[in-house]
């Protein structure tokens, strides 16, 4: 079954029953099926300097950057993952600045993906850039490994209707064509991981 998941929220039913939200059980159950790959997790990018609608055409210096927090917000992801020892295979990005970086300073690479630039930032190719995600979401990442996105708001609420505050991340599993939603996490919440 899939479940659209409200914020900081995990649920699955299994032997135990239902995982209430924010457990320390459920946390613990996560992280151990994180540690084992199969997952494609997105996240909005860190927090900003301001909000608006940039242009990927305006120089690095013209476009909303992250903020002084939202380098801290990628630092402590980046350590998250490698304390809870959380295999990252592709790190797929926005060129955008706030996009690239975050992916950078958390996961120190980046494939940058036209693909996933924001859909309020160009109309141009936004069908394809909407099948752009969702076949990321749907396939899965390389064997034993997690696929992380950094990217914007409008994807990810138009192809699994959920809304991200900057930071927070999104975690699904690809299941035959589809994708179950298994939590949304904000940056804080990796640290418990």
């Amino acid at each position: 079954m899939t479940f659209a998941a409200p914020r900081r929220v995990f649920l699955k039913i299994s032997m135990a029953g239902l995982l209430v939200p924010g457990s320390t059980f459920a946390q613990t159950e996560l992280r151990s099926a994180l540690q084992s790959g199969g997952h494609v997790i997105y996240f909005r990018h860190g927090a900003t300097t301001w909000s608006g609608i940039d242009q990927i055409d305006w120089p690095r210096e013209r476009q909303r950057l992250l903020s002084d927090l939202g380098v801290q917000q990628s630092e402590q992801i980046g350590e998250a993952f490698r304390s809870a020892g959380i295999p990252v295979g592709e790190v797929l990005a926005s060129p955008f600045a706030r996009c690239r970086d975050m992916a950078e300073i958390a996961f120190g690479r980046v494939e940058e993906r036209m693909e996933l630039i924001g859909l309020l930032s160009d109309s141009e190719g936004r069908p394809a850039r909407i099948r752009y995600l969702r076949d990321k979401l749907v396939s899965q990442p390389t064997a034993g490994s997690n696929r992380i996105i950094v990217s914007h708001r409008s994807n990810i609420a138009e192809v699994a209707g959920v809304s991200l505050a900057e930071g927070e991340a999104v975690i699904t599993r690809p299941a035959a064509q589809r994708f179950e939603t298994r939590a949304q996490w904000m940056p804080e919440d990796w640290a418990q991981t």
